[in-house]
């Protein structure tokens, strides 16, 4: 298990060295054609993180409930009556998947309410939660960087 948490460790670096070239301004931009912005997409995947392994095991996630609720799934910065906090958010990039390194290795995920993602994938416990979680960190990952052309052509 220790391999797919390196490898969320990896992709949520390649997220946050992706995200230096981009304006605060650039991250808000919803381009034609797109539902969200690469601000949601960076706390969507901190959000559903956070969810599947810690919600659906019964422990307290590192987020806050409102940044929960803006950036879980079927949200839409649309619906946001104030920006998030951008630093934070991308702080949280970095910094839960290490808490999940140290939590893991502590034994703290003892239960895990078994889930179907949307998908169609059933969790049974966190090692499969973090894998589930690493394919869709995937996915967004692509969505980024599709974003970011976007936002780069249009200033």
């Amino acid at each position: 298990m220790q391999k797919s948490i390196n490898l969320l460790k990896q992709l949520r670096q390649i997220l946050f060295k992706s995200l230096n070239s981009l304006s605060e301004k650039q991250l808000l931009i919803i381009p034609e054609g797109h539902n969200n912005n690469i601000l949601w997409n960076i706390g969507h995947v901190v959000a559903v993180q956070q969810a599947l392994q810690y919600r659906l095991s019964g422990l307290e996630m590192y987020i806050s409930q409102d940044v929960y609720i803006a950036f879980q799934k079927g949200s839409s910065p649309k619906d946001w009556e104030n920006t998030p906090n951008i630093k934070e958010i991308k702080s949280f990039l970095l910094e839960l998947p290490e808490k999940l390194d140290y939590d893991f290795q502590a034994g703290k995920f003892r239960e895990f309410s078994e889930y179907e993602t949307s998908a169609g994938i059933t969790l049974s416990n966190i090692e499969d939660a973090i894998l589930f979680n690493n394919f869709h960190e995937g996915l967004h990952l692509g969505v980024i960087m599709s974003l970011k052309k976007c936002v780069q052509r249009s200033g």
